[in-house]
């Protein structure tokens, strides 16, 4: 069973042999991506309770010291076998099973508590980069990491997969992944690149020639990279240049999107285009990269901005593709009651391409940052995360992307009250000049005047 299969086995319908086929779960092969550290939601209350069975008696003393420095509130226990795993599960209130790959019996304890553990988290520990280890878990619904991940990774892996739980229980997202036939796959290109460049003698020039023996990811990319977005001097016409000036990482991002559009060049949908979010994708993109290097000095960070800009409407594609005659209604909506498209997707749909493509990109192995902003890119104060974030880019940098539109069609706004929250309330035109636009003249900028708006909201 592919992840796509499990996804739909979750949301409640049969798997669908005409579905497209996703990779094997990109945790298995880690991406320089996904080991950025990245701001994480996280609730300093919450109470978490792992199982952890398999693994030395030592190694487990040592990650959960480590894992309760990080979580107080986080419980673990230890079962060295599956007849004592079983034992313990059916004992506690267990919420998260950690499982050592290696384990005997571990598949045989999987399948015993498959019921439970569709409620819960599933973490497996093994041999990432064996392809033919992994490959034994695909399909299992777990998630994969490293057997020798250390107490941060193991959290921040329970809370990422936490975190996509509970997108995934929403009734409305369960609904939509029930009827969803093609999903985007993760392009072929994206993993050669990413393997070339894991490699001990990873090289650009190697990089580049990938990118050339695919012409039409080629062409999208060479027309990216010479868009006014990066403001090139001079035309650039080879791929191996283009990776050496925009880099691995936004080279990757570009892959990822180019590959997505190219599944879909022929959906058709009426009232409904891709070309326009192709644009305002990479112009968000860009305006969250430069919005999070001037405000952190953290070029990784950045690059990770630059990717969830890049992602962020992939939920509409999908809709679009698989749903079309919904998706023309929620066009229609929006004309017709002058609305914005994530109100008329709520009217119609219950829910928005934000979550839905959060969830759909999950399968690829993003990291939870991405993921949260792709999810709340409209929303940010569903999140909770504190002070700046990918997501606050990405939130500013959709609505900064807007306001350079012409015409008078609604446009989103910014959350007042997350940035006020946040303690980033008089941040919004000093990110308007990162991005080389003008300051707005009659926006707010004191936390007074941001109270007052709430409060008259509020009566």
């Amino acid at each position: 069973m592919g992840l796509f299969d499990t996804l739909k086995k979750s949301a409640g319908a049969k798997p669908s042999g005409a579905a497209a086929v996703l990779p094997a779960p990109a945790q298995a092969r880690p991406t320089p991506t996904a080991a950025v550290a990245l701001p994480l939601s996280a609730t300093p209350g919450q109470k978490r309770s792992l199982l952890f069975v398999g693994g030395a008696e030592d190694w487990f003393d040592e990650q959960s010291r480590a894992i309760r420095n990080l979580q107080p509130n986080w419980l673990s226990c230890h079962a060295a076998t599956g007849a004592e795993a079983l034992a313990k599960w059916a004992a506690g209130s267990f919420d998260t099973l950690i499982l050592d790959g290696k384990s005997a019996d571990g598949a045989k304890l999987l399948k015993t508590l498959e019921k439970e553990l569709s409620q819960s988290i599933c973490i497996v520990r093994c041999p990432t980069l064996d392809r033919s280890t992994s490959a034994q878990w695909k399909g299992s619904g777990a998630t994969l990491v490293a057997e020798d991940a250390d107490a941060d990774a193991l959290v921040a892996n329970v809370k990422r997969a936490a975190r996509i739980h509970d997108w995934m229980a929403d009734i409305a997202i369960k609904k939509l992944i029930s009827q969803i036939r093609k999903l985007p796959a993760q392009p072929k290109l994206h993993t050669q690149v990413t393997d070339e460049l894991q490699s001990a003698n990873g090289s650009m020039d190697v990089v580049g020639k990938l990118i050339s023996q695919e012409p039409v990811m080629a062409a999208k990319i060479m027309q990216v990279v010479n868009s006014a977005f990066f403001g090139m001097t001079r035309e650039i016409s080879d791929p191996t240049e283009s990776v050496m000036v925009l880099g691995a990482e936004r080279i990757k991002a570009l892959i990822l999107l180019a590959g997505v559009f190219s599944q879909y060049s022929a959906t058709k949908c009426p009232g409904f285009s891709a070309e326009p979010i192709w644009g305002h994708s990479i112009q968000v993109g860009t305006f969250a990269r430069a919005i999070t290097l001037a405000q952190t000095k953290n070029a990784r960070l950045a690059e990770a901005a630059f990717t969830a800009g890049l992602l962020h409407d992939i939920g509409k594609l999908v809709l679009a593709a698989n749903l079309p005659e919904m998706y023309e209604t929620v066009q229609r909506l929006r004309i017709s009651r002058k609305i914005t498209t994530r109100l008329a997707e709520m009217e119609i749909l219950g829910t928005t391409h934000a979550e839905l493509g959060a969830c759909l990109l999950a399968t690829w192995g993003l990291p939870l940052a991405i993921l949260e902003a792709v999810a709340c890119h409209h929303e940010p104060g569903r999140s909770e995360q504190a002070g700046f974030s990918i997501l606050a880019a990405v939130h500013a940098a959709n609505i900064f992307s807007q306001e350079t539109l012409s015409g008078d069609a609604p446009r989103d706004h910014f959350d007042i009250v997350y940035f006020l929250q946040t303690g980033l309330g008089e941040c919004r035109n000093r990110w308007r000049e990162y991005c080389g636009l003008q300051p707005q003249q009659q926006e707010e900028t004191s936390e007074e005047q941001l109270l007052r708006r709430i409060e008259s909201k509020q009566n």
